[in-house]
């Protein structure tokens, strides 16, 4: 028996089963292979000559090329600029609706909470061609409401400016940043805002010397992440960056592969700056949230999360969250699906020289390369899902469980990709399986090995969350009784982490299915996916309206799958909130 409060020791059951030492070592090999190869196969192919038959000799030409002229300053300033702007403005909508939504009495918290949810699903690429149709000087609906209205001879507005790209990715990454915040936001203990505030001071002064202070580890982490989301986004820069000659290092990579003959040495000697930023920005995030206890609130002695009430300036609060939302992502989505009933350009309130018709739809219904993609899509996504929760639960459990002083590095290597941004893993993947005699280049294969790397960090935490509310004790009952692992996993370990698998496998569904930034490095004949698809029709400049109703028809399907990880969400609350009850 073990001492109360002791974590139960698994030790006699390992030396009695050695099969978790072999499968501790099948999942560090896995891990290492899926995040280290392709990063070790990123560095020979910077270090070494273009050859087309696999590395050459050692050489530094490369990076000469890369780095040896004046435009990689203004590639690094617009990157560096881009992406913390980026994060800035992300962060401070995202934390003004997490503060509304989880420390306030304002109305309509269960509804922003879906909505943001719900913003998530949507493909960044759709929500960058819908600013396009309502911010473009020339097209953009919104800018002719604006010279009708105020009779201006030039558009009032441009997404074609770093102020633009901004604006789209932030409006679609804010939801991110009140995910990231809304937990902590949720459990702060408020009675140490309360004794700052009898003491004398000003609710001005304890923001930021109490509340502040107790969310860093919360506020670097969502600005972190933002941070990175930023450098490795492409598909704002793709599609406004490009045009208005605002170029950063994810496009720059992508060109220098998409090139004749394909500088692939270029490439890996520019993603090498982007890799050595974001490992920085990790650096110093763990620096400054090493001493993590000093953070908690949550404590032994219990504590207490309320509400501030906001009296009269409860609906105007509500309103202004509202608001956010309404243009965020209604005023998209309302320009997507207005534009996807007419085959050519159709500005809303503006009139329409043609009527509404399903025609567009009817098209890409019909279109072959579309059902081929979706076909792509959903089966490499449903594998990617699929393997990530398995080979995720099974890791987990070996880092929560194992004995081993090792067990750590599992944790550690699905962890990595985190801090890798998509167009690096997309460029290493691509140079590892050029060289390595593994035929799966122009595969579909190709596609999924990227996708599991990408999405490793995800599926841990989901396995490692549900892992750490499961005692021990359970499996060493079932082990004392003689049950094998794979009667423990069958039996006791599956049906009680099973909402956190479904919840995580639709999350990496979604996941993969929006991926585009290591797509397009992948992709070959025959194996496009919706995000590619999207993307050559745009720029191969084909009918407004049939690539608005190629957006419109990705999106509905994701906004069911993410309402049904709603619904499984709040199922698993409340039988949790009712297990509780009954104890």
């Amino acid at each position: 028996m073990t001492a109360i409060g002791q974590p139960a020791d698994l030790s006699p059951y390992f030396r009695r089963w050695r099969q978790p030492n072999v499968l501790l070592i099948v999942c560090v090999v896995i891990a290492a292979w899926l995040v280290l190869v392709p990063v070790a196969a990123l560095l020979l192919t910077a270090f070494t000559e273009d050859t087309g038959m696999g590395f050459g000799a050692w050489t530094l030409d490369n990076f000469a090329e890369a780095y040896g002229s004046a435009h990689i300053l203004r590639l690094f300033a617009n990157s560096l600029i881009y992406a913390l702007g980026t994060a800035i403005v992300t962060f401070v909508i995202g934390g003004f609706v997490a503060w509304a939504v989880e420390r306030t009495d304002a109305p309509g918290g269960a509804l922003f909470h879906n909505l943001a949810l719900l913003s998530f699903a949507i493909p960044g690429l759709l929500m960058a061609m819908a600013w396009i149709f309502v911010l473009s000087p020339n097209i953009g609906w919104l800018n002719a409401v604006l010279k009708s209205a105020f009779h201006l001879s030039n558009a009032p507005l441009s997404i074609y400016t770093m102020a633009g790209m901004i604006w789209a990715l932030s409006s679609h990454y804010f939801p991110l940043a009140y995910l990231a915040l809304g937990p902590a936001l949720r459990a702060l203990d408020v009675r140490m805002e309360e004794a700052g505030l009898m003491s004398g001071g000003r609710y001005w002064q304890v923001l930021p010397k109490i509340t502040l202070p107790l969310l860093r580890p919360a506020i670097l982490s969502g600005l972190l992440l933002l941070f990175i989301m930023g450098l490795s986004s492409y598909e704002v820069p793709r599609l406004i960056g490009r045009p208005a000659r605002i170029y950063v290092f994810t496009t720059e990579i992508q060109g220098a592969t998409a090139g004749t003959p394909p500088e692939f040495g270029v490439a890996s000697a520019l993603s090498l700056t982007l890799l050595a930023v974001c490992l920085v920005a990790v650096f110093f995030y763990r620096r400054a949230t090493r001493n993590a206890e000093a953070f908690a609130t949550i404590t032994g002695k219990g504590y207490k999360p309320t509400r501030i009430e906001l009296g009269r300036w409860r609906w105007p609060v509500a309103a202004a969250i509202g608001f956010v939302f309404l243009i965020a992502l209604g005023l998209p989505l309302f320009t997507l699906a207005w534009q996807s009933f007419f085959g050519n350009l159709s500005q809303p309130f503006m009139g329409s020289p043609a009527p509404a018709t399903l025609e567009n739809y009817r098209f890409i219904l019909r279109y072959p390369v579309f059902l081929g993609a979706v076909r792509t899509s959903v089966v490499v996504s449903a594998m990617t899902a699929t393997f990530v929760v398995a080979l995720t639960l099974v890791m987990a459990w070996m880092a929560r469980r194992s004995a081993s002083r090792f067990a750590w590095l599992i944790d550690a290597l699905a962890s990595a990709p985190i801090a890798i941004p998509s167009v690096i893993v997309g460029a290493s993947v691509l140079f590892t399986y050029l060289v390595v005699p593994i035929p799966v280049y122009n595969t579909i294969w190709i596609l999924f090995i990227a996708y599991v790397t990408l999405c490793l960090p995800y599926g841990m935490r989901f396995a490692s969350s549900g892992i750490t509310q499961i005692h021990r004790e359970l499996e060493e009952a079932a082990a004392v009784s003689g049950a094998g692992l794979g009667q423990i996993f069958l039996r006791v370990l599956l049906p009680l982490i099973l909402p956190f698998l479904l919840a995580a496998w639709i999350y990496v569904f979604v996941l993969s299915v929006r991926e585009l930034g290591a797509s397009v490095f992948l992709v070959g004949p025959g194996t496009s996916v919706l995000g590619t698809v999207s993307l050559t029709m745009w720029e191969e400049g084909g009918s407004y309206g049939a690539v608005a109703a190629l957006g419109v028809l990705q999106i509905l399907p994701l906004l069911a799958i993410v309402s049904a990880l709603r619904w499984l969400e709040m199922r698993v609350q409340r039988r949790g909130q009712a297990g509780a009850a009954k104890n």
